[in-house]
């Protein structure tokens, strides 16, 4: 008789479970409906909805980045960088499934860096199968890449603030005042998205401390972020090779930032407009990019 109870109440359980999803995915359908019609804060309105129900519905999470963040999603502006500044060199920080891997330009020596990379990568790239400390502490990047420099970089490795910011003093080393750094996740649409411990589907982590630390430690970088689907990226130029400010200050700042957690549950246009300046956010235009970013590090 026990054990009987103790089946219903599994079903059930399930049983509430799959309705709650149903209602959630009911309200991405709806949202996607206002988005394609321009009513984003009707569509941004279902996604919170939506998650609220299920804050594991994937679909919800790129809704609600799609209605606040209009315009490329990273890896379109990936592809873009590679194909305005056509770099010598490039090396990617966190290959995973290879995705914005094979934007390279053939015509470019790059380097992939993870521990596990999916089978069937489709790149010309070098693979090393190791994490990005061990590959710092056992090469000269130049060297494995083969030129006299470092044009452009993406780091999108272990999900972590602490890992991110160490992945950015390794590059620097091997950069110079063009390099640019791209890093992923740097505008977390959610505080569970944006916590050190994943509990969701769609994770950020907490790089989006890499953009606050450097903006307050290194003002002689030239730091933005792009509003780009579906958690933001960061660009970071203006490299100093000799600059030895981070690894310097490494621990404190580590032990100062660790904990820090989002002061929102989501992100909204209100609080979109307060973090322009705390986070440096730049338009998502091409053109504004150019002529703000990639003009200057010329």
């Amino acid at each position: 008789m026990k054990d009987t109870w103790w089946r219903f109440g599994k079903h059930i359980s399930q049983f509430s479970r799959d309705i709650k999803k149903k209602k959630a995915e009911g309200w991405v359908a709806r949202g996607e409906s206002y988005l394609a019609r321009g009513a984003v804060e009707e569509a941004l309105e279902c996604s919170k909805r939506s998650l609220a129900l299920d804050n594991n519905l994937l679909g919800a999470y790129f809704l609600m980045a799609r209605s606040l963040m209009p315009g490329d999603d990273y890896l379109a502006l990936i592809s873009r960088f590679h194909n305005f500044l056509k770099p010598e060199g490039y090396v990617e920080i966190g290959v995973a499934g290879g995705e914005s891997l094979r934007l390279v330009n053939s015509q470019t020596k790059a380097i992939g860096i993870d521990p596990s990379p999916h089978e069937g990568i489709e790149s010309h790239a070098r693979l090393y199968e190791m994490t990005s400390n061990e590959f710092f502490k056992s090469y000269n990047l130049l060297e494995e890449l083969g030129t006299s420099r470092l044009r452009l970089a993406f780091i999108d490795g272990l999900h972590s603030f602490e890992q991110a910011l160490m992945d950015f003093i390794n590059l620097e080393r091997y950069g110079d005042r063009e390099t640019i750094v791209l890093i992923h996740d740097c505008l977390p649409i959610t505080r569970l998205a944006a916590s050190r411990t994943r509990s969701t589907f769609f994770w950020c982590g907490d790089v989006w401390k890499v953009v606050i630390t450097l903006l307050e430690h290194r003002p002689d970088l030239m730091i933005f972020v792009i509003p780009a689907p579906p958690s933001g990226l960061g660009v970071i130029t203006n490299l100093d090779p000799s600059s030895t400010i981070l690894s310097e200050r490494y621990d404190p700042v580590v032990t100062e930032y660790q904990d820090k957690q989002l002061d929102y549950d989501f992100l909204d246009f209100g609080k979109l407009e307060t973090l322009k300046t705390k986070f440096n956010i730049i338009p998502n235009s091409w053109d504004y990019i150019v002529q703000n970013v990639l003009h200057r590090t010329k």
